[in-house]
């Protein structure tokens, strides 16, 4: 159990928006802390703009490689494109899980080409079933960006065009059964041509379920 407790609380902390104040909440928070990131998924408008409101089974931390260090996607943090060229690995936590049909891991832009002008939205970046290992003793474990599985959507690096702002690029964990899943026709409105439309309703297509959520930020340098 104290193991547990500090792989806890080594991956709140690359929650790095958050205060050590805030932390604290966290860790005391009746729902195990999942409370904290809804919040700001809400605030971000990534709930209800992208997702439907849904209970959080998993801590969902991808990561990116600087050749040097990993920085660990948090909550809202600024990335630059030159770091999200290549996937990332991705640290998954789920302290109340037990077993799963599968995990699939998405990554979809719902600022396309804009978030004033969301006309291309959303914008299919990435889909893989996530490998889990077996056996867990219990549900904290890493994938190398080399060493996922199926690839529904080649990873797809962000772009944003000049003078569009900061885009919000959303990690989404989906479970379900992902032994045949179908991509999507299209990476534009995630083959749905509606505006605003994408991993949504791609997941409810598929018969799968959101577990989990984080998201970074990300502009042209040409404003």
């Amino acid at each position: 159990m104290a193991l547990r407790s500090i792989i806890y609380l080594t991956i709140i902390t690359l929650f790095a928006n958050y205060t050590i104040a805030d932390q604290q909440k966290i860790l005391t928070h009746g729902d195990g802390g999942f409370g904290v990131i809804k919040k700001a998924l809400s605030k971000a408008k990534i709930i209800p703009q992208v997702l439907d409101d849904f209970t959080p089974k998993c801590f969902v931390v991808p990561s990116y490689s600087t050749g040097k260090r990993e920085l660990p996607v948090a909550l809202g943090n600024h990335f630059k494109t030159s770091t999200t060229k290549s996937r990332p690995s991705l640290r998954l936590y789920c302290p109340e899980m037990s077993q799963t049909e599968g995990l699939t891991i998405a990554l979809t832009d719902p600022d396309a080409p804009s978030r004033d002008d969301p006309k291309w939205s959303e914008m299919c970046h990435w889909i893989s079933v996530v490998p889990v290992p077996e056996p867990l003793s219990y549900w904290d474990f890493s994938i190398d960006e080399d060493a996922f599985g199926e690839e529904l959507m080649e990873y797809k690096p962000p772009g944003p065009p000049a003078k569009t702002g900061y885009h919000r690029y959303v990690f989404v964990l989906l479970e379900g059964d992902n032994t045949n899943l179908t991509a999507p026709s299209d990476r534009q409105h995630w083959g749905t041509d509606k505006k605003r439309h994408g991993v949504r309703d791609w997941a409810n297509r598929e018969g799968l379920k959101v577990i989990g959520a984080n998201y970074f930020v990300e502009k042209n340098k040409k404003q």
